[in-house]
């Protein structure tokens, strides 16, 4: 392949050999025309031949010695013009590199630099053209092994591929195979290498081209790059209304901080709403906000009401992205939704180039929102979509507890009174569950009592078959797709302008997007339970009165489950919620009934009680000894021993660790100081600001130990610094 490039760049410069194959072949033509002549003329037995020959033979000789001096006097001028040409592109050669502005140099094999012309010379501060440098010392951080890899699909110079080179100046400086350094000068120059052979040796063309105008342009517009964000007031309105304070005065005080923020980054601050902003500043100022972790949610939260006890928070969501305004203002506003529905006081941000969502803050717990409207706007949702259904499924998480199977119990019993209210009683509903769990078979005990049920539990595998175009789903207690009871659905569940008939309600976290768009997104993270939602959203409904006394019992096990017997994460809409319940007959001794121990229950409590550990003074964490056989309650017992382990003198959070399957499950409990969301993100799991749970892919307890230790660790320090 190398000879070939070789010959044929020898073929392009060499001066052109003299070709004697035309005049041979004419005179060779004309020999045989005159002898066919000459035969012609014998055969017809003309007389004088032989004069006549010999004036054939001078003829033919006089003719063949013109043609060769024509022939001669062309290669002659052709000779001569090669050489005027040659001469002229030696002129043009040492012109152009005295005289262009456009650097360049020759490399050879070994990496070294031969020849470089005037403007080269003037960057490098050389005397001479001719040098023996490094590849490194010109180019600094340049290496051979880089710029040959570039140079690999280079052909013959001065030839390059199309593919290589665009038309367009400023894809040709993106293109990722050129190189880009920084020269003597200051400046940065884009390398743009050729391959050619000469005499058998291998060498490099290099042309630099000045980029550094350019460069400093695209990094300017970057700086510069509009980022969206829209901000809202977490809780003034509800502190307000439980301290005397005025809130006028508080949300003047918030505004002016942020008025200040954002004047401090020349950016545009603007309230479209009450207690909602709309700000605009560069990417600039948004790297320098995620250098110092949006310090200004520590400066909202000094702000206190009444008598300095209640802090304010705010949320933000913030999209970097390329595009219009109006794609902007949507992920902004899709942003502020993911801040919110984990609970605010944090950040969400989206930006170019970065997978997922980023999120900053959310250290500190907000208190609990008044959500009666979105109850009743969610009720009168899921009762113009009930039009639309000719089935109804109805699911929670996996391993269910009293508070998903409760509150997909109040769903089915919201969707039910819907239906035949609407004259629809036939649209079926059904709950989708494992049937084999001891907490299902306690719940479905209790609802024995009540006939319809017979008939309205499903597996995952039956759910799948009952699935058809017109199918709604809803799923409580969950937002995390890979937990659900069966996440096959998911995919099953029709699409409509882009919406699924999905509906989701749920008080945890929202880890990270949704893989669909939910024609309902009820999640509030300030709620102790699903089940408090979902008794609300029946409480503010038309339907309040059509909940059956044993259906309110399961709600109100699933609120004393997560509430920890009303002494954890219960607001002032828990106890309201619960008169409701109360209201239906429902009653805590009963409730309190479903949580009742066996035996081995007792012994597995016990194995966790003996293995907790003490670790950086304020957490707790234990787990079930190696010996221990698991068992399908061992989530559940879990759950209650980092439950347990927060009645610790000094303890602030708990975690309890077990086997199952293939997988360590870590269940997480806070008494509100600490985020176990948090913490137990970084183990790919999620939840609650005081109540998170996570799955880690391993068999061995002391090792995801220690992978739990790190993740407390790493908050710990984010938070130091924060």
């Amino acid at each position: 392949m190398k000879q070939n490039i070789s010959d044929n760049h020898d073929h392009i410069t060499d001066t052109p050999k003299a070709d004697l194959r035309l005049p041979f072949v004419l005179c060779a033509a004309e020999g045989l025309l005159l002898l066919l002549v000459y035969t012609l003329l014998v055969h017809f037995g003309l007389s004088g031949m032989l004069t006549v020959g010999i004036a054939f033979i001078i003829f033919y000789a006089l003719s063949a010695i013109v043609m060769f001096v024509v022939y001669a006097l062309h290669l002659s001028k052709l000779s001569r013009d090669k050489a005027l040409a040659d001469q002229l592109n030696g002129d043009i050669y040492r012109i152009f590199r005295n005289t262009a502005d456009i650097p360049y140099a020759v490399m050879n094999s070994d990496g070294r630099i031969r020849i470089i012309n005037t403007a080269m010379k003037d960057i490098l501060r050389f005397r001479s053209p001719v040098c023996n440098i490094p590849l490194s010392e010109a180019c600094p951080g340049l290496t051979l092994e880089k710029l040959v890899a570039c140079a690999g699909n280079a052909d013959v110079f001065p030839l390059y591929r199309s593919d290589r080179i665009s038309d367009t100046p400023s894809q040709n400086l993106q293109n990722a195979d050129f190189p880009i350094v920084r020269l003597a000068n200051d400046r940065r120059y884009r390398i743009e290498p050729y391959t050619f052979f000469r005499k058998g040796e291998h060498y490099y063309f290099l042309l630099f081209r000045d980029t550094n105008d350019y460069l400093d342009l695209i990094e300017k517009t970057n700086r510069e790059h509009m980022v969206l964000a829209y901000i809202v007031l977490d809780n003034l309105q509800e502190l307000t209304q439980f301290v005397r304070a005025n809130y006028r005065a508080t949300a003047n005080e918030i505004e002016a901080e942020l008025s200040a923020w954002i004047s401090g980054m020349n950016g545009m601050l603007r309230e479209y709403d009450r207690d909602k902003y709309m700000a605009i500043f560069s990417e600039e100022m948004l790297d320098q906000c995620i250098a110092n972790g949006f310090s200004i949610l520590d400066k909202i939260m000094g702000i206190r009401v009444g008598d300095n006890s209640f802090p304010v928070s705010i949320s933000m969501g913030i999209a970097d992205i390329d595009g219009n305004m109006n794609e902007r203002d949507r992920v902004a506003n899709n942003a502020l939704d993911l801040a919110l529905q984990r609970g605010g006081n944090q950040v969400a941000l989206i930006r170019r180039n970065t997978p997922g969502v980023s999120y900053f803050g959310g250290a500190h717990k907000t208190m609990e929102s008044n959500t009666s409207i979105s109850s009743r706007v969610s009720a009168s949702l899921l009762e113009k979509r009930l039009q639309l259904c000719d089935r109804v499924l109805i699911m929670g998480h996996s391993n269910p507890d009293f508070d998903s199977i409760g509150s997909t119990v109040g769903a089915y019993r919201l969707c039910r009174s819907i239906l035949e209210a609407t004259e629809r009683a036939d649209v079926p509903v059904n709950i989708v569950t494992n049937l084999t769990c001891e907490t299902f078979k306690i719940c479905e005990k209790h609802l024995s009592t009540i006939p319809e049920y017979s008939r309205v539990f499903i597996d995952k595998q039956e759910a799948q078959s009952l699935v058809s175009p017109n199918t709604m789903l809803i799923v409580t207690d969950a937002n995390n797709p890979i937990i659900f009871e069966a996440p096959g659905l998911i995919s099953a569940i029709p699409i409509k302008d882009g919406i699924t008939s999905i509906a989701i309600i749920d008080h945890h976290r929202l880890v990270s997007a949704l893989p669909f768009i939910p024609f309902l997104h009820y999640i509030e993270a300030t709620k102790s339970s699903a089940s408090e939602i979902v008794s609300e959203i029946l409480e503010q409904s038309p339907y309040a009165d059509t909940l059956h006394k044993e259906e309110a019992n399961l709600l109100l096990a699933g609120i004393m489950l997560d509430t920890h017997n009303f002494t954890r994460s219960a607001g002032a809409q828990t106890f309201e919620v619960t008169y409701y319940l109360y209201s239906r007959n429902a009653h805590t001794g009963t409730a309190r009934e479903f949580f009742n121990e066996k035996l081995e229950e007792l012994q597995i409590a016990s194995d966790f009680d003996a293995h907790t550990r003490i670790y950086a003074d304020i957490f707790a964490v234990t787990w079930l000894s190696e010996q221990h056989i698991p068992s399908p309650g061992d989530r559940v017992a879990a759950s209650k021993a980092a439950d347990k382990l927060l009645s610790l003198q000094g303890v602030e959070a708990s975690f309890a660790l077990a086997i199952i399957g293939k997988n360590v499950v870590i269940s997480g409990r806070s008494k509100g100081k600490i985020n176990v969301q948090l913490i137990l993100e970084k183990l790919e799991g999620g939840g609650h600001f005081d109540m998170a749970g996570a799955q880690v892919e391993s068999t061995n307890i002391q090792e995801v130990y220690e992978m739990l230790k790190e993740a407390i660790d790493e908050y710990m320090a984010e938070r130091s610094v924060k």
